[in-house]
């Protein structure tokens, strides 16, 4: 299970990552959570995980720091050309300490003449170099910096060096793998960014998608992506599988991208009680949030429904259960509406479980969900969930009136209805506390790990294929216009022996869904050539001012490969025609 850092008051991707290495091991499936990040209080963090019963006991947690500055011996890996940093004038700018010994830990440098230029050595707890970190001048230009980083082994021998930290990661995961056929679920956006082009033959590799993957509010069909997902999007033949929390994320994905059928959803696991708790202890009052205060969770709408609940004559209060940067803005809002007696800043508790059996209602107004783990907790343990109905995952566990309320987004009048009724109808919320606790049987531990395992089967069986068509590329032979208008498009590719069962041309305005794309089938095949016409009221098909982009999709049985296409060589002219219909060359 790889994540980019395991810190402390995590959130729900790190806890489902630690949960998810918990289930395999439990299942008889050795596993670890694989961390990159420089920590000086990793062990720390590492003991509390397994004091708050965050971790099993018996799984590991691998860090990169930790694993290069407790082996000596270390295999002789890749050398770039390397840049000596004792060519640069340092001076001191700070140490770190281990907290567990009092150790260094790191020691970073700068360079007087220029700020860009910086040094930071990693030491062992014998004081050995076990990893340097350097930007240093170019020397082909002294004003651009180039990165390096080296690894030592503990008699300060060069055992490998790298010109990006993003190599070093991808090294040290290969290391790990070794012989070892190993699955690799990837949970971290970042990770994924640097891990997208990694590949190990013995690897399945899977990244989760625990957030949308537009930008706050947007289409998803149609909206930005956010930079991070942008990026392992565009490199998703390169994935042996992605994985969605809800159905509803996963078919607009579908709908969007022309992407390959290695697509799967499978939902964070939650394991209630056995039985439902006893209803006539729940508070009557008693409402909850859960989750990171941050501006994406809109709490404060939250509290203006509870003040609107209030105002209409229910006892209420509110318990919110976290921590973020939003905690002054709520503190402040909650004081502006007099709510100081009822609302509860709880912060990190390990107690949720127990939280949930006691409260009659959880609530969130998200403007934005990949899948609710506070929803599914909440059900998990007979609480009624109350949440804006937004993309992706309220809708995807809620079914309306039965197993929580479903609210249109910033209806605080329909949500505070909702609130009160659960509230006050003591027949009604016993009702729906009782079906909210029988549909989250759905997500057990072991429903989720065998859809895990058949994810991940299923990945393996199609990653030769997969690796096979993600090798694909498709050139421009030739263009010219035709008599009638159209275009004649030939393009050139190479198959390696590649079995294909389809191939078309597919047209777009820049930017634009390839899912959405005008498609051009062959008229005529030649060995590793295809020939296509493209029609000539192309601009009415595809209307707009951007310019359209050509790709070529290459289709087998069981996977599909769509890539820009590209000329065997860049042109030094370039034809076009002018607003009269005649031909100029640039």
């Amino acid at each position: 299970m790889v994540t980019w850092a395991v810190g402390e008051n995590f959130g729900g991707m790190t806890s489902m990552c630690l949960k998810r290495a918990s289930l395999f091991h439990e299942r008889g499936v050795p596993s670890a959570v694989v961390s990159f990040n420089p920590s000086p209080r990793f062990q720390a963090i590492q003991l509390d995980l397994i004091t708050n019963k965050q971790l099993h006991p018996d799984v590991p947690v691998l860090n990169l720091h930790e694993y290069y500055a407790t082996i000596g011996e270390l295999p002789v890996g890749p050398q770039t050309n390397l840049l000596d940093h004792r060519e640069v004038q340092w001076s001191h700018k700070s140490t770190t300490l281990r907290e567990s010994d009092g150790t260094v830990f790191y020691v970073d440098s700068v360079s007087p003449g220029s700020e860009a230029f910086l040094h930071r050595e990693y030491l062992r707890s014998d004081g050995s170099i076990y990893l340097t970190d350097s930007k240093l001048p170019d020397p082909r230009n002294r004003e651009r910096v180039r990165r390096q980083l080296c690894l030592f082994d503990t008699n300060r021998q060069l055992r490998g060096s790298f010109p990006s930290a993003s190599q070093l990661y991808r090294h040290w995961l290969s290391e790990l793998v070794g012989n070892t056929p190993t699955d690799i679920i990837v949970d971290s956006k970042y990770s994924a960014g640097f891990l997208s082009s990694f590949d190990h033959p013995l690897a399945t590799k899977a990244f989760v998608f625990h957030s949308t993957h537009v930008t706050a509010g947007a289409n998803p069909l149609s909206g930005a992506l956010t930079p991070s997902h942008e990026s392992i999007i565009a490199t998703r033949e390169n994935w042996d599988g992605f994985i969605f929390l809800t159905d509803s994320q996963r078919r607009a994905y579908r709908a969007r991208f022309d992407a390959p059928d290695n697509t799967h959803v499978i939902s964070n696991p939650v394991d209630g009680t056995a039985e439902l708790p006893d209803f006539r202890l729940r508070d009557s009052s008693k409402v909850l949030h859960v989750g990171r205060f941050t501006q994406g969770k809109n709490i404060p709408e939250v509290i203006e429904i509870v003040s609107e609940v209030r105002s209409s004559g229910v006892d209420i209060t509110l318990d919110l259960i976290g921590d973020g940067d939003q905690k002054a803005v709520l503190e402040t809002a909650v004081s502006e509406l007099g709510l100081r007696e009822i609302v509860k800043f709880r912060g990190h508790i390990h107690t949720v479980s127990d939280e949930l059996a006691h409260a009659r209602v959880l609530m969130l107004c998200s403007r934005y969900e990949g899948q609710s783990l506070a929803i599914l907790e909440a059900q998990a343990a007979g609480c009624v969930p109350v949440a804006y109905d937004v993309d992706f995952g309220p809708r995807d566990v809620i079914d309306q009136e039965l197993t929580g309320f479903l609210i249109p987004f910033q209806d605080k009048e329909a949500a505070a209805i909702a609130v009160a009724r659960l509230l006050t109808d003591d027949a009604l919320c016993e009702s729906m506390s009782r079906q909210a606790f029988d549909s989250a049987k759905n997500y057990t531990s072991d429903a989720i790990f065998a859809q895990w395992i058949q994810a991940l089967d299923a990945g393996r069986k199609l990653q030769p294929n997969r690796r096979a068509m993600a090798s694909l590329t498709a050139r421009l032979s030739s263009l010219s216009f035709r008599s009638d208008g159209t275009l004649e498009v030939e393009i050139s590719t190479e198959l390696h022996g590649v079995e294909l069962t389809g191939l078309q041309l597919l047209i777009s305005e820049g930017g634009a869904a390839v899912a959405n794309a005008v498609t051009c089938e062959p008229y005529m095949a030649d060995n590793e050539r295809f020939s296509f016409v493209v029609p000539a009221k192309l601009r009415k098909l595809i209307p707009g001012e951007k310019p359209l982009d050509l790709h070529v999709r290459f289709e087998s049985e069981d996977f599909q490969s769509t890539v820009r296409l590209g000329t065997q060589k860049r042109s030094s002219v370039l034809p076009f025609l002018t607003s009269d219909g005649n031909l100029s060359i640039k």
